[in-house]
């Protein structure tokens, strides 16, 4: 495996690692039923804690991984490959994708999130709630990255062994050429002995 693909495959492995995180607020707001107040509680403490207010290195790390994933790709694309093309053509319009997703969704949800929580309770949530909306469309948008993520780690992966494929048949193809070759060099030495041998008995 080459470097920038593996250095794609395992940066982007870790931003889906970091969204993995995000489940256990995520499916209380998207796969719960009725979403209550507990829940929408739960989910805005986390998110408060995990990325309101996320330290500064913590920031700094993702985004720079995000950037780094983004330049590899488009480095690999420009490798000039119809494989570059397709394969790394489509895995950068899924990571342009999820960016633009965080950058016009969740970080706008989560500047919106009101300062206090609401109280807790088992009543359900109304969908209009100034809490609950901004919880939804950040967990909903995670899941669109996820998606978007492990689309990129598919497409990088099937490159990868795609072109392994063809670096196997290419070197397959070379050993077919060098035994005809020799075979080739092996009859007309056959031929010129023999030829050499009828020789003398001419004369």
């Amino acid at each position: 495996m080459g470097l920038r693909t593996g250095l794609i495959i395992g940066t982007t492995s870790f931003l889906l690692g970091t969204l993995a995180m995000h489940w256990t607020a995520d499916h209380l707001i998207l796969w719960q039923s009725p979403v209550t107040y507990d829940s929408v509680v739960t989910a805005y403490t986390y998110y408060q804690d995990t990325m309101v207010d996320m330290p500064l290195v913590f920031q700094r790390l993702l985004h720079g991984s995000g950037t780094l994933v983004a330049l590899l790709i488009i480095s690999k694309a420009l490798g000039g490959r119809e494989s570059n093309w397709l394969f790394d053509g489509a895995s950068l319009f899924l990571f342009g994708a999820a960016g633009l997703v965080y950058y016009h969704k969740i970080v706008p949800s989560l500047a919106t999130l009101p300062p206090k929580a609401p109280s807790p309770g088992s009543a359900a949530v109304d969908a209009r709630d100034a809490v609950f909306a901004p919880l939804r469309e950040i967990a909903t948008s995670h899941t669109v990255l996820a998606v978007a993520l492990v689309g990129v780690i598919i497409l990088q992966s099937g490159q990868y062994y795609s072109e392994r494929l063809e670096e196997r048949e290419r070197i397959e193809e070379d050993e077919a050429r060098i035994r005809r070759r020799q075979r080739r060099r092996e009859q007309e030495e056959k031929r010129k002995d023999q030829v050499q041998s009828a020789t003398p008995s001419q004369s």
